[in-house]
């Protein structure tokens, strides 16, 4: 391909493709910048009121917000100057910025206690009233009554709640204009001060202005008024509640508006535990019931929702009532799960379906039911799906709890439906509720040993196509994901599933894939899988699967080449110390441990030296003497690094050690018999599961020797096939093909044994010497 080198004109600039607007820039003269220079030998009031005075925007929105400041650290200068400017600009600003950063100044001084209720009063009343309720001649072109209205509320809030509002509230009352204008701020801010208020205030006072809102002829003030309703009620005694408030529902029941009807049901099911007496019990049932039904039959997403959102309180409500609606509920559930075009209808179903079915109260799933919960677990609705692990759990504690067997196994089924779902954020949320699912289908406490956790059957129906579905699940999170967090989630659930499968179950299929992922990339990862793996292992009860497992461990991690998975030892160490006995690991652990110390990677003796601290926390003299002393050894070996890292950790390290009591402390005044009862509980787990070892051990063994008798004794047939005559070994001399090739393997092995022992060694043959020489002549100075 030929370049075009022609030059004969300028290459046309790429930008000038684009329209693209041209930053104005402005030159400022010296006068100018002189105006917006604030001088820095100004004390912190001066300085704060020439920002305020300011021209420059920017200078004045610092100024605004470094008030609380000042006020605070110099509350008489700013009561005479600074209060009295800030005022000023507020009510002069027409720029809604300057109004919020205001409006927050004045609740932060007044959370701080820097502002009190007088001050407040004579200072920002009549301007926020001002902005709150504004005449017909004193009106901005912007409407700041809103920004104002949320301030006044947080101002109410920020008080103290012995301060009573009713030089405020006469304040409001003389600034008020009859208007829609101001009706909406005025319901808000009366019913954020009707909790404040005397009750006597509150029904003499702010309920005649709520009376007047239910009657106005804007649907969005009665709609308004309603929601506020149940707000004035909690500062009112039960009986005015009853005469007083109810009445106001019922007209609003009747409304023509949905917005209007639609609020009037959600302050009924607010306020139904207030009105629950018996002669206003049939009266609220009716109003509940006919605004659900017209909730239903308008079909309107919002009325639909809403009523979803509420269905826990409406079946409370009829339950407190004492009333059987059962057929009505059901039928009002089916029909709000079948709005497919309306989404949050469908997930509000979904997230209450226990309360819904706890109402019920049905001896088992009704078809309906199961069917529901069935398409809820395939629903092609993200959010549907993600919901469902909650209500999963919530279910389970309900029909456990009644011992439905039938119930818990479609619940189950729901639950193995969701595994199977590769969604990402499915997968996300059952990996938060994955423990908690466990916990609940887990088999009783009375159940096989040590707490239901050892048992030789599952406790979950089909636990073969459980455990391939679970594993598939952690192969699509671990694999298809990049949420570590997950992931971990799910290998901390794994360490509760002996409470749900068979020990062969965890044996043969759970412990292989959590042994793989202790070898994965990523960090986090391995230490929990460690953790995991160690806790797994607990529950098993054959002694020889434990112990193969433990020294598949130090093959694979403490004999590997990568110091990294050296390190890793050290983690599995750690988990032992948590999980196991101090007897097991001593007996199992200790020595091999201790060879971590002539370890030639200088990291890995680093991390070597806080496992030693917790080593030595639990070794007791005389018993331990020898293991103590071989401690202190390779501390002061340590010390005498030349490394400062690995010398500043040895000497800590031996000022911990030496801080340690390695006698055993009488019981009476001893800090740690938690402690020692937590290490005896393992004692006692360990010796269980090593006597059901050798419980198992001996029936297998009885039935075997049961068998041979059985069969010698049911034999009655004698063979007459001639015994093979037995050669001897003297006679039997091999060829001499075959001597030497049995010669030449033998030399092989020799030869890479010896390539075996020495490799490693020989680039690290240097340490290992300086640390053999270094405890010899430690050993050494202690003799003499």
């Amino acid at each position: 391909m030929t370049r075009n080198t022609t030059t004969s004109h300028r290459r046309r600039d790429d930008l000038n493709d684009y329209w693209l607007e041209k930053i104005a820039v402005e030159s400022k003269t010296a006068e100018e910048i002189r105006a917006h220079t604030v001088p820095e030998n100004l004390s912190p009031v001066a300085k704060t009121l020439a920002m305020l005075d300011s021209q420059s925007d920017i200078q004045r929105l610092a100024g605004i917000r470094s008030v609380p400041t000042i006020v605070i650290s110099y509350p008489i200068e700013s009561l005479q100057q600074i209060l009295p400017k800030f005022k000023a600009i507020i009510e002069q600003s027409v720029d809604s910025e300057e109004h919020t950063v205001g409006a927050e100044a004045i609740v932060l001084m007044i959370q701080q206690q820097a502002l009190s209720y007088s001050d407040f009063m004579s200072y920002f009343s009549q301007m926020i009233c001002g902005f709150l309720f504004p005449t017909t001649t004193n009106r901005f072109t912007i409407d700041f009554g809103g920004i104002w209205c949320q301030a006044l509320c947080n101002t109410i809030d920020a008080f103290p709640s012995s301060t009573l509002f009713t030089s405020l509230l006469d304040l409001i009352f003389n600034r008020i204009l009859h208007g829609s204008y101001v009706r909406d701020r005025l319901a808000v801010i009366l019913a954020k001060l009707s909790s404040r208020l005397p009750s006597q205030v509150v029904e003499n006072r702010l309920l005649p202005v709520f009376k007047n809102f239910i009657n106005d002829t804007n649907a969005d003030i009665r709609a308004l008024a309603c929601e506020k309703l149940p707000i004035l009620a909690q500062s009112l005694e039960s009986d005015i509640v009853s005469t007083l408030i109810l009445p106001l529902l019922v007209i609003l029941s009747k409304d023509e508006n949905l917005t209007v009807r639609r609020t009037c049901l959600e302050s009924l099911l607010t306020l139904h535990n207030e009105l629950n007496e018996p002669k206003w019990n049939e009266q609220v049932r009716e109003m509940i019931t006919s605004l659900v039904k017209f909730g239903l039959s308008s079909r309107t997403s919002t009325y639909l929702t809403s009523i979803a959102v509420h269905l826990p309180e409406i079946c409370h409500a009829f339950t407190i009532f004492n009333v059987n609606e059962a057929s009505f509920i059901q039928e009002m559930f089916l029909r709000l799960t079948q709005e497919k075009n309306i989404p949050a209808c469908r997930l509000a179903c979904a997230k209450h379906f226990t309360s819904v079915a706890d109402y019920l109260d049905h001896a088992r799933f009704t078809n309906e039911l199961e069917d529901i919960f069935l398409r809820f677990c395939k629903d092609n609705d993200v959010n549907i799906c993600s919901t469902m692990p909650s209500t999963i759990i919530t279910l389970a504690k309900l029909y456990c709890h009644k011992n439905e067997k039938n119930d818990v196994s479609i619940i189950w089924n729901g639950f193995l439906t969701l595994l199977e779902n590769i969604n990402h954020d499915v997968m996300f949320a059952i990996a938060r509720h994955l423990l908690d699912i466990f916990k609940v289908f887990s088999r009783d406490k009375s159940e096989g040993f040590i707490n239901g956790t050892i048992c030789s059957t599952s406790a979950v129906p089909d636990p073969e196509i459980f455990v391939n579905t679970l594993l598939e699940y952690e192969r699509r999170i671990f694999e298809t994901t990049l949420s570590w967090r997950s992931y971990i989630l799910c290998l901390q659930a794994f360490v509760h599933l002996p409470c749900l499968l068979s020990s062969e179950l965890i044996q043969t299929k759970i412990l292989p894939r959590i042994f793989s992922r202790i070898f994965t990339r990523q960090v986090c990862v391995r230490e929990v899988a460690v953790d995991s793996y160690v806790q797994s292992l607990r529950k098993i009860p054959r002694r020889s699967v434990r112990k193969n497992a433990f020294q598949k461990l130090k093959t694979d991690l403490l004999s590997n080449k990568s110091y990294q998975w050296r390190l890793m030892y050290i983690t599995v160490c750690r988990q032992i110390l948590v999980h196991y006995s101090k007897r097991f690991f001593k007996e199992n652990f200790l020595e091999t441990v201790l060879s971590i110390g002539f370890d030639p990677v200088l990291n890995v003796r680093i991390q070597f030296i806080p496992l030693l601290i917790e080593i030595k926390s639990i070794l007791r003299l005389p018993a331990d003497r020898q293991s103590i002393s071989r401690i202190e050894t390779m501390m002061g070996c340590f010390l005498a690094s030349k490394t400062i890292t690995l010398h500043d950790l040895a000497n800590n390290g031996l000022l911990q050690l030496d801080q340690i009591r390695s006698y055993k402390p009488i019981s009476v005044f001893s800090t740690h018999s938690s402690d020692d009862e937590n290490d005896q509980s393992k004692e006692n787990e360990e010796d269980l599961l090593d006597e059901l070892d050798s419980s198992s051990r001996r029936s297998s063994n009885k039935s075997n020797e049961q068998y041979a008798i059985t069969k010698r004794l049911t034999d009655t047939t004698i063979s007459n096939k001639p015994n093979p005559p037995v050669k001897s070994p003297q006679l039997s001399k091999p060829s001499s093909d075959e001597q030497h090739r049995r010669l030449s393997v033998t030399k092989q092995r020799r030869r890479q044994s010896l390539v075996d022992s020495t490799a490693p060694r020989i680039p690290h043959q240097t340490t290992i010497k300086k640390n053999i020489k270094c405890m010899k002549t430690i050993l050494k100075q202690k003799d003499e």
